[in-house]
């Protein structure tokens, strides 16, 4: 695969992940689903884009503002299209019944109290996340939003490495496309960058001066924030397979949402931990 097929695959990415306006064709997609470690790469790129929102906002409002401005950052890059998903699984999942009933209470259009719950844990969730980084200040909101963008990725693409396709649609083909060596070494790329990111957070934030095993440390905090968005990954397999008897484009938005949640309470616990 070369550089201009990937840059193809980041451009169908970006149309697909987020709110950017970007042209890409059918063949652009199906570079992007036959390649998933490109998933990992868009979202270093968009957490990067997020991170950077992050820091200037903490330079011009005031502290209490900055998470909710943040969580309108992330809704206004990534749209609503994750998070109408994690409604959609939350109806499935709280819905009594047989599986069939809890996929048509899933597939229903409009939100029941299960989707409503999911909706508001996770805003709450990502809210005091965002509260606990902005509270470190200076590139700590930064690297957090970085590497939890990474994460949520991870998350996704670990639904569709593991899990069973529901029913034909946008969900099933990435699916059936996501190859077990692509998903490998998008899950390399999320340990790698994160890892890097985390190592170089202690020189970013105390100045010259390494100390080597503090670093190691934070290093350690990003290797496990990644691991943690996969286990996230893992259970939601388990959960939509015993809920609903397999995945689909909800189940995989879901992942997103709360890979992104995991990795980002992980790594905001860990390096509380380690200040």
């Amino acid at each position: 695969m070369d550089s201009g097929q990937i840059s193809r695959g980041i451009k169908a990415g970006f149309g697909f992940l987020t709110t950017i306006p970007v042209r890409s064709g059918e063949e652009d997609f199906r570079i992007l689903f036959n390649n998933v470690f490109i998933f990992t790469i868009v979202g270093a790129l968009a957490g990067a884009i997020l991170g950077f929102t992050g820091f200037i906002l903490q330079a011009f409002f005031p502290p209490a503002l900055v998470p909710i401005l943040v969580v309108s950052a992330i809704i206004l890059l990534t749209g609503i299209n994750h998070i109408d998903g994690l409604s959609d699984t939350g109806d499935g999942i709280i819905a009594s019944g047989t599986k069939e009933k809890k996929v048509a209470a899933m597939k229903d259009v409009h939100a029941g109290a299960g989707g409503i719950l999911f909706i508001g844990m996770d805003l709450l969730f990502l809210f005091s996340a965002i509260s606990l980084f902005a509270g470190y200040g200076g590139i700590t909101l930064f690297m957090g939003l970085f590497i939890a963008e990474i994460c949520a990725k991870a998350s996704m693409i670990t639904v569709a490495a593991f899990g069973k396709s529901l029913h034909p649609g946008m969900g099933s083909m990435l699916v059936a496309g996501t190859k077990k060596e692509h998903y490998v070494l998008g899950i390399i790329i999320a340990f790698a960058v994160s890892g890097a990111g985390m190592f170089l957070l202690p020189l970013l934030v105390s100045g010259p001066g390494l100390d080597m095993v503090r670093c190691l440390q934070f290093t350690v905090a990003g290797f496990l924030a990644v691991a943690v968005s996969v286990v996230a990954g893992l259970l939601m397999v388990d959960i939509a397979g015993n809920n609903f008897g397999g995945v689909n484009g909800d189940v995989l938005g879901a992942a997103n949402e709360i890979g992104r949640i995991a990795a980002f309470l992980a790594l905001g616990i860990l390096i509380w931990m380690l200040w």
